[in-house]
């Protein structure tokens, strides 16, 4: 890389921006290029897939009417386009319909589900045919496309030609770029931007420039700066010089403190920076120096100095202060001991408490546990006995409705006995009316009788003429003889019913007597259900209080379980921090004694 260094500033500018300028265009041209290649991949696919559509959507008759003729003249006019190498039709079954091919590439014999891919530079899509929503059949394409290579030298010329376009303007601007650098303005005006003075020096140790803080900091004009020897503004020229030749032994110096005297006698502190500056065959120019004014930092030094000694001073008085609080802490500590062992004492008092304390609370959770599970033996006996009283309350409810039932039909039978007494009376005195009557039938069939009698006599007394009367007479008292036999019969026949009357009469007075003393019963049979009735729905509202009241304690019973249980980890957890605590205070009062014996070996 010799030859590298050996080249001139302008060469080194133009090599450089030949070299950027390239780079970036083959940059852009790759990534043109990656770019190019995913649109038209992208593009591709919409064309061929739009293709494949209208295909599909061509074919759709051909496949549903069953026209491989039809179909397969579609497929011909495919040739048009030299990009399609196959193309087919596939039945809904996948066997192919019809076909179209050229330079010897034939579609596959079966389709597939619907897919778009490259196969190296052909893209082969397979399309559903649809009708509504039915699949009839698929469509198969295969294009070929632009490779790769065609593409990258179709871009690589145009990056070639743009190349050389740039490299045309890039040469006029790294000439410009050079006189630029190399224009001395421009080197003064970064040397003037500078708030730290700055000077170039000969190789004999001759000022050639300065910037105006080298002005400002010496108080001398630039004219009579320039030619004068740096080392004399210095209040120690050896040093500077000393400095000066440090550059050209070792090529450059850092941070070497001068003093740098004004023309007014102000003094100034500065870190002198340097080193050489060559020009393009390596050869020393001169010294490049640099002077940082530090006046700043050395009254930072001073303050911190002045401060490190009343740092001293109060340091001296804190130990003195240390001293009298030793003394205090050694009395503290004194008081420190026999309070620690009043504490331990205490501790373990309360140790022992809380463990006593633990013991009856873990009795007591016992105990409640066991009054918990008698309280819920309790509410589930509650809770039957309150289920068993509304059972009978049911019961008696039902029997208090069933005697009021009874009470009224006893009711209504006594009034039907009442009204059954009333129509045999009436009974009984009809058939004394019909007593009477037959009485006086049989009366009349007597007289009849002795009529018959009368007219027998004196038919016989007319003779023959009275034949005919006389047997009129013979059947009158044949009547007559008949109806005293069936008076005679209805007499015995009204015995028997006013017997029977009368033995009705008898029984249903009977009988209303005792369906009245029925009724009397029955009230009294009510009002008992009734009172069984009030009691048993007091006792049911009273199985219902307790079993509230049972269930009640049960909850009660289960927070003061629960309760006993908190107080019961308490407790676990008082004798825990109780044992901490006497632990702690063991450990305090050992230290109180170790700090006692301390403060008095140190006093000692």
């Amino acid at each position: 890389m010799r030859w590298l260094a050996d080249l001139r500033i302008r060469a080194k500018l133009t090599l450089v921006t030949m070299l950027t300028t390239a780079i970036a265009l083959l940059l852009a041209g790759a990534v043109i290029i990656a770019y190019d290649n995913y649109v038209y991949h992208a593009q591709k696919t919409g064309e061929i897939s739009a293709q494949a559509g209208v295909l599909a959507a061509s074919v759709t008759a051909s496949l549903e009417f069953n026209d491989s003729k039809a179909a397969q003249d579609y497929l011909n006019p495919l040739a048009a386009n030299p990009e399609i190498t196959a193309a087919g039709v596939y039945a809904s079954n996948g066997s192919l319909f019809a076909s179209y091919s050229r330079s010897g590439t034939r579609p596959p014999p079966l389709a597939e589900p619907q897919v778009q891919r490259f196969e190296g530079n052909d893209f082969v899509v397979f399309w559903p045919v649809r009708q509504g929503q039915r699949e009839v059949g698929t469509v198969y394409l295969r294009v070929s496309t632009e490779t790769l290579a065609v593409r990258i030298i179709r871009f690589g010329g145009i990056i070639l030609l743009v190349m050389i376009g740039s490299l045309l303007i890039t040469l006029p601007v790294g000439m410009r770029l050079h006189s630029v650098i190399a224009n001395p303005v421009y080197a003064r005006s970064l040397i003037e931007a500078s708030l730290d003075p700055m000077v170039t020096k000969s190789p004999e140790g001759k000022i050639t420039d300065v910037n105006e803080a080298t002005i400002k900091v010496t108080g001398v004009p630039r004219e009579k700066l320039i030619g004068t020897d740096l080392s004399n503004y210095f209040t120690e020229p050896e040093k500077a010089r000393e400095g000066y030749q440090q550059v050209f032994a070792k090529g450059f110096v850092t941070d070497y403190p001068l003093t740098i005297r004004h023309r007014d006698g102000r003094l100034t502190d500065v870190l002198y920076n340097a080193s050489v500056y060559k020009d393009e065959r390596g050869n020393v120019l001169g010294v490049f120096a640099a002077v940082r004014d530090v006046t700043a930092q050395k009254q930072a030094e001073d303050a911190l100095r002045q401060a490190h000694a009343e740092l001293e001073l109060r340091v001296q008085e804190r130990t003195a202060d240390l001293g009298r609080l030793v003394q205090q802490v050694r009395e503290g500590i004194k008081v420190l001991g026999s309070g620690t062992g009043e504490i331990l004492s205490a501790t373990n008092q309360v140790a022992t408490s809380s463990t006593e304390t633990a013991a009856s609370v873990s009795q007591t959770t016992v105990t409640v546990e066991e009054v918990k599970q008698t309280a819920q033996v309790a509410s589930q006996k509650a809770t039957y006995v309150l289920e068993s009283a509304q059972k009978l309350g049911q019961v008696s409810q039902s029997g208090k409705k069933s005697v009021e039932e009874t009470i009224e039909g006893m009711r209504r039978i006594r009034e039907q006995m009442e009204s059954i007494g009333e129509s045999i009376v009436r009974l009984s005195e009809q058939s004394q009316a019909i007593g009477e009557i037959v009485a006086a039938v049989n009366d009349l069939s007597d007289q009849s009788n002795l009529l018959a009698v009368n007219a027998a006599i004196e038919a016989a007394k007319a003779g023959e003429q009275g034949k005919g009367f006389a047997v009129v007479a013979q059947e009158i008292k044949s009547l007559a003889e008949q109806s005293k036999q069936a008076t005679t019969q209805v007499r015995a026949i009204l015995g028997d019913i006013q017997k029977a009357t009368s033995t009705v009469v008898l029984a249903t007075e009977q009988g209303a007597k005792a369906v009245e003393a029925g009724v009397q019963q029955s009230a009294q049979t009510g009002e008992s259900i009734r009172l069984l009735a009030d009691s048993i729905n007091e006792a049911a509202q009273a199985a219902t209080q307790i079993a509230a009241s049972s269930q009640q304690q049960l909850v009660g019973m289960d927070q003061v379980v629960l309760a006993m249980e908190n107080i019961k980890q308490a407790s676990t957890q008082n004798v825990a921090g109780a044992r901490q605590a006497e632990v702690a205070a063991k450990n305090l009062h050992e230290l109180g004694q170790r700090l006692s014996a301390l403060t008095e070996t140190k006093a000692d």
